[in-house]
């Protein structure tokens, strides 16, 4: 073999151990124990979920975003409205044809979009970061230190952390140290109703320890059925009297009528001292389980408490 010949092999080789190099990959392992390979270090990336949206942001890593459903994205992320971001649909209906179009080396879902999980792998691994609601801390920390293994951000994360345990142990000090006791509850279409299990109901209850209420209990399903709602009124202030009802408005969150400001009467909140504390329904409904999102629910539910 002569000498030019050999140095050309030697070239080739050596560019293919760089590409080699520059596509590694790397496995995740998700809340329901499925392990994805996904690329380290992906330079486009299509994110259907405003939790990890917002960690990628806190990340510094807003810049590999390549598409998002913009249509209801949350007043706190305007910051990727109107930019070279591909709308990829709504969060229930994902386009297709736009997140092929964004060509993205990863796609990171919640369980909104879980059942179009298969299609979406098509195009590009799919990781789905759905905060898991038994486990809520633990959960939103586990994806925070995903997209930071993925994007390199280690030591950011570890900071992000740090100062969310800082924040969460003070914000546990205020409530445990209240006599407050509170319920969470979920308007929709003119009805508000009980949401004791939700995620929001962990992070409220399980993790910042505020009192509760109504004690926490899942109701059996019979044959099938789901169970009934507990509808919350007037009458329903009377009986349980809460210090606190935690509203997130799930219908002005989705651009439809919001909660009437005289839902409850105010001569029934002044007699039981009932405080009705309005949570920013984007943040609550849309997104949550990331490190900004996390960061601005304690402020607002422990400034409930004040």
């Amino acid at each position: 073999m002569n000498t030019k010949k050999k140095l050309l092999l030697s070239t080739l080789a050596a560019l293919v151990l760089g590409l080699t190099g520059c596509q590694s990959s790397m496995t995740v392992t998700t809340d329901n124990n499925q392990s994805v390979v996904v690329p380290k270090s992906p330079s486009k990336v299509v994110v259907m979920n405003y939790g990890a949206l917002d960690t990628l942001d806190a990340l510094g890593k807003g810049s590999i975003v390549a598409g998002a459903p913009l249509s209801v994205l949350p007043s706190y992320l305007q910051q990727y409205k109107n930019t070279t971001i591909a709308d990829t649909g709504n969060m229930k209906e994902p386009s297709i044809d736009a997140i092929k179009q964004a060509k993205p080396q990863l796609i990171i879902i919640d369980g909104r979009q879980a059942s179009r999980a298969q299609e979406l792998s098509k195009i590009a691994p799919v990781i789905n970061l759905s905060v898991d609601a038994k486990n809520y801390l633990e959960s939103t920390k586990k994806h925070i230190n995903v997209l930071a293994d993925i994007t390199g951000t280690e030591k950011t994360a570890s900071n992000l952390i740090q100062a969310l345990d800082v924040k969460i142990t003070h914000a546990q000090t205020v409530a445990q140290s209240s006599s407050k006791k509170a319920i969470v509850t979920i308007h929709n279409d003119g009805k508000m109703i009980l949401i004791n299990a939700s995620s929001s109901a962990a992070l409220i209850h399980d993790v910042l320890k505020v009192k509760r209420a109504v004690p926490f209990f899942i109701q059996p399903i019979n044959n099938g059925e789901r169970p009934k709602p507990t509808f919350i009124d007037n009458n329903y202030v009377n009986n349980v009297k809460p210090d606190i009802i935690y509203v997130v408005d799930r219908s002005k969150a989705i651009g439809q009528a919001a909660m009437k400001e005289d839902f409850f009467d105010a001569k029934v909140l002044a007699e039981n001292k009932t405080q009705v504390v309005y949570l920013t329904p984007d943040l609550w409904y849309l997104s949550g389980g990331g490190a900004e999102s996390l960061d601005r629910q304690i402020d607002e539910v422990i400034n409930g408490l004040k």
